[in-house]
């Protein structure tokens, strides 16, 4: 999160400043290293699938730091969109990143809900120590070498951390689904009859209503918090907030998270995806409305923590609706294949909200925000889980599941 992922919304005003940047080259930027993502999505799926994400973390977390860095050398603003257009194509952005969730969802399925619920604070946890910590470093040595400190270090740290503790699957332990151990009477058959979990391959998916509108929903949602990223901050420093208090306002949302994404976790197996998902939507569109109307840091705390609310329980959905609906075995290609249409919606709507915000005005914007996110919500109440072309014992007992695990 160090990396622009959690923390650029920091940079905006300082590298305006500097460099003469508007609003709009700043959620190009951001467009940018979507439309990176998307291109590399599905590839990236597929290699994990087939090779696991040990080695591909360590090697894309190097380049990742390596584009962070060379932000603090730039003089223009096509250098940071052609940056940010290669960091893209590392495959990070936030719960999205599918170097992260694909594991836990092939380490886990009866348990799956619990596990990314355990994982995901991580992920607003890392947002909210970036602002404000980002923000120091920039007072104390500047924005350029401020980027030069955290690609150096965040890109090794994340090697390290891959090559040392990342395992890709159960198997790589001598482990099955679960943590279950394997033993003379478990082996991967019997536990497949016995936790029946149908596996979708990406065609069988893609030919399902469901797979389509669930990536428009996402895409709009991440719209949404891909520009309270980028502008949040620079909203309310446009109320003559001060800037601590705006990356301490910034993190409000980031730690709220961390609340929602842990109190909602008892409900993630017990409930049906969609609807949890549905609720994290309207929380987030709750905050755009506060936004709207925003004259204060009060305000902007209040709408902080609705969004905050409601991105900590739909990014969390995210990670587990995918896995929940098409099974593990190819969830890494079925994510990739979400990927280009998901980011592509949230590569339009950023950089279009970033005008709305250039020619209108804040409030404007985020009103438009808070419609895509109530289109949103309509599109995940007409997504109930898809029935599998054939029966989960069925597809238990055929060849091509074993020749897949």
């Amino acid at each position: 999160m160090f990396l622009g992922v959690g923390n650029f919304g920091i940079f905006v005003a300082p590298m305006s400043e500097e460099l003469g940047l508007g609003n709009s080259a700043f959620g190009w930027a951001l467009s940018a290293r979507l439309l990176g993502f998307a291109a590399s999505g599905p590839f990236i799926g597929r290699l994990i699938d087939s090779r696991g994400s040990r080695v591909p973390l360590a090697v894309g977390g190097v380049m990742l730091g390596g584009s962070a860095a060379a932000l603090g050398m730039i003089s223009a603003g096509w250098q940071m969109i052609g940056l940010t257009l290669f960091a893209g194509l590392m495959g990070f952005w936030g719960s999205s990143t599918l170097f992260l969730t694909i594991p836990i969802a092939k380490w886990f399925v009866r348990k799956r809900g619990r596990a990314m619920s355990l994982f995901f604070p991580g992920i607003p946890f890392g947002i909210g120590i970036a602002s404000p910590l980002t923000q120091m470093l920039i007072d104390a040595v500047g924005w350029r070498d401020a980027w030069l400190v955290l690609g150096t270090v965040g890109g090794l740290s994340i090697a390290a951390i891959s090559l040392v503790f990342i395992r890709s699957q159960p198997s790589d332990l001598g482990l099955l689904p679960d943590g279950e151990s394997i033993s003379l009477e478990t082996d991967e058959h019997a536990w497949r009859s016995r936790r029946p979990e149908y596996s979708w391959t990406v065609r069988e998916a893609m030919r399902t209503g469901a797979f389509w509108r669930i990536s428009v929903a996402y895409g709009l949602l991440m719209a949404a918090m891909g520009t309270i990223g980028v502008f949040w901050v620079a909203f309310l420093r446009s109320l003559d907030i001060p800037p601590q208090v705006a990356a301490i306002s910034f993190s409000t949302q980031a730690f709220t998270q961390v609340g929602a994404s842990i109190l909602v976790a008892p409900w993630i197996d017990r409930l049906q995806a969609r609807y949890v998902a549905m609720a994290g939507f309207a929380a987030v569109a709750a905050g755009m409305l506060v936004a709207s109307v925003a004259s204060t840091a009060w305000h902007g705390f209040a709408g902080a923590a609705f969004v905050g609310i409601g991105l900590g329980v739909g990014m969390l959905m995210q990670t587990h609706i995918w896995p929940a609906y098409y099974g593990r075995d190819h969830i890494g290609a079925v994510r990739g294949a979400a990927t280009p249409l998901t980011l592509f919606m949230t590569g339009l709507g950023t950089p279009a909200l970033g005008v709305l915000f250039d020619t209108t005005s804040f409030a404007t914007g985020w009103l438009a925000a808070a419609g895509g996110l109530l289109v949103g919500f309509m599109l995940l109440a007409l997504s109930p889980k898809p029935r599998p072309p054939r029966t989960p014992l069925t597809d238990a007992a055929s060849p091509r599941s074993h020749a897949t695990t």
